[in-house]
């Protein structure tokens, strides 16, 4: 059994590391019920902010009560699933009945969960240091004032609730001074809500993540990180995700049936060299014809589309690339419903984006366009061939 040890960044002149995705990378699949439950819970504290995850998602989001709909976006959504994921990833129990999660998860060590706090503080410094040159000093997690101007000032989304609820930043500082109720307050977060909304849908995707990860096991993906990201995800690095990863030794997947056209990211170390990968895992399998090989390739970029506000931000882009705030000025919608229609289209190929001086910059791929009008002629000719 590996034992839990939080790392603190190396400290350097240079406040961004190069990324080197070169090397080979141990992998490993992971679809034991922690696993699953949890990148459930991760992807429906992201429902409000992206479009396009698989409908379930929508649909166990809406049911949630309001209670609990709270503690996944602010508890669990920021920090919660780098507890519960870091620790399985360091202890790797073998467990696959929920009480027996449920009694694991309740029994973790209160000093363990302190070092991972302090750990993840130190990756949003990171962080923060990446996106925007900011250089934050994490304070001591007994430093009330000082910790929630810390949070408030990071690239987090832990920042969110404190521009209209300074009451939601009060209860996340205390649940970070008070690891023993974060625990409390985590299996409460599993336990409803497998309770009342993902035991049955679980055992209902649990033969399309066996096919998954029985493919991948025959598959055996090796490599450096961008062949084996492409590889199990079917997607390419995208410049936005290399700026995410850095000097990538050890990549997780975990699968799920719900996570649409992204791949989700939980960092397990604050160094970057050991991830969590999310993936979808119903496009996966052996032996699809190749007439589904080709629904399967353009059905991401389709769904992108398939909306009048995204048909009209592609339009927008026809002229040539545009920061986020002028697709919001133009079009006039809330930023937040602007930023939900980007992702989605970025997550589907669509898009590109880059970052600079802290903005982010869209453009359409026409590679991409080109080739899914292709894929879309070939698909036409197969069926008239029927």
């Amino acid at each position: 059994m590996r034992v839990f040890r939080a790392t603190r960044p190396r400290r350097t002149e240079n406040p961004v590391r190069r990324p080197n995705h070169s090397k080979p990378v141990d992998v490993e699949f992971r679809g034991l019920l922690p696993y699953r439950v949890s990148a459930a819970l991760s992807l429906i504290a992201n429902a409000p902010r992206f479009e396009g995850f698989g409908q379930q998602i929508y649909v166990s989001y809406a049911a949630l009560s309001p209670e609990l709909r709270g503690d996944i976006e602010l508890i669990f959504g920021p920090l919660g699933k780098h507890v519960v994921f870091r620790h399985l990833w360091a202890q790797s129990p073998e467990i696959d009945e929920f009480a027996a999660f449920i009694g694991w998860l309740s029994q973790l060590d209160s000093e363990s969960v302190r070092s991972c706090i302090d750990s993840v503080l130190h990756m949003l410094a990171l962080d923060t240091r990446r996106r925007s040159g900011k250089q934050l000093a994490v304070p001591p997690t007994e430093d009330e004032e000082a910790l929630k101007a810390f949070l408030v000032q990071s690239e987090s989304r832990w920042a969110e609730p404190a521009r209209s609820d300074a009451a939601a930043l009060d209860r996340i500082i205390h649940l970070i001074q008070d690891p023993i109720e974060l625990v409390a307050r985590l299996v409460f977060i599993f336990t409803r809500f497998w309770n009342g909304h993902y035991k049955e849908i679980y055992d209902a995707c649990s033969p399309i993540v066996a096919r998954s990860l029985r493919h991948h096991a025959g598959q055996s993906p090796s490599g450096p990180f961008d062949v084996v990201y492409s590889v199990v995800s079917g997607k390419q690095l995208t410049d936005e995700v290399r700026a995410k990863v850095y000097e990538v030794r050890h990549v997780v997947f975990v699968p799920h049936c719900d996570s649409g056209p992204y791949v989700s990211f939980v960092p397990l170390d604050d160094r970057g060299e050991s991830i969590l990968l999310i993936y979808n895992c119903r496009p996966s399998g052996g032996g699809e014809r190749s007439r589904s090989s080709l629904i399967r390739d353009i059905f991401p970029p389709l769904r992108a589309l398939a909306d009048e506000t995204r048909l009209e931000i592609v339009s927008l882009l026809g002229d040539g690339e545009l920061y986020a705030q002028q697709i919001v000025d133009r079009l006039d919608l809330s930023q937040s419903s602007i930023s939900r229609h980007l992702n989605l289209l970025v997550a589907g190929g669509v898009l590109t984006v880059r970052r600079e001086s802290g903005m982010k910059f869209y453009r359409i791929d026409d590679a991409m366009l080109r080739q899914l009008a292709g894929h879309l002629y070939e698909l036409g000719k197969e069926g008239g061939s029927k």
